[in-house]
């Protein structure tokens, strides 16, 4: 199999569609549609485009250009000293609704003031009497 057929088969089976949907969506028959998962024909260009629109990737992605899609993240890494994005999320998942409510608040007054504090002041308009 090429890699662009290998690419287009998981982002279908990741995002739980089944290809009838995303053919219907191409305005494409399932058989056509399964034809390029089965790299038997060569995926045209405007369903490249469509399906990066669909799994909201990049073209550069889908074509195996890009090594992961934009927003892909690692979530083992470490994101903080010793946690790593995994473990933020699972802490986050532990909290009851309430106080998820109020941790997204939290973090939407910090973004709030970091780009305040973060802004560059505009320049004064000097007087052209000067």
């Amino acid at each position: 199999m090429s890699e662009i057929s290998d690419i287009v088969k998981g982002l279908r089976e990741n995002n739980r569609l089944k290809q009838r949907e995303v053919a219907d969506y191409l305005g494409i028959s399932q058989q056509a549609y399964s034809y390029y998962e089965l790299d038997k024909r060569e995926l045209p260009a405007r369903h490249v485009v469509n399906l990066a629109k669909l799994y909201n990737v990049s073209t550069d992605y889908i074509l195996g250009i890009e090594p992961d899609f934009a927003g892909s993240y690692d979530l083992t890494s470490k994101y903080i000293q010793d946690i790593s994005l995994k473990d933020m999320l699972w802490n986050l998942k532990k909290l009851n609704k309430v106080n998820r409510q109020e941790a997204v608040k939290y973090l939407a007054y910090l973004n709030n003031t970091q780009s305040k504090q973060t802004q560059v002041p505009k320049p004064s308009t000097a007087s052209k009497n000067e």
